[in-house]
């Protein structure tokens, strides 16, 4: 389904899923990527200034703290 830019955008920013709109995204979901990786646990402690902000980014994306750590790592290390 062809779409124009300004459609996307107003899509991405009402917080639809826009997975699906793309041609070949290089992506994976959460589940998927949890499902492909075995699980070791690690406790992290952040400073408030950065939990808050990053608590506001995983609000604004409506996922939890954990999960965009998560996210944010993956994609830094290059697993997404």
């Amino acid at each position: 389904m062809k779409i124009t830019a300004d459609e996307f955008d107003r899509r991405f920013d009402n917080g639809e899923d826009v997975l699906d709109l793309m041609e070949n995204p290089q992506v994976m979901r959460l589940e998927e990527l949890q499902s492909n990786l075995s699980s070791k646990k690690v406790t992290i402690e952040f400073s408030s200034d950065i939990y808050d902000k990053v608590s506001t980014k995983a609000n604004q994306l409506k996922v939890n703290v954990e999960d965009l750590v998560k996210l944010i790592v993956a994609e830094r290390v290059g697993v997404l």
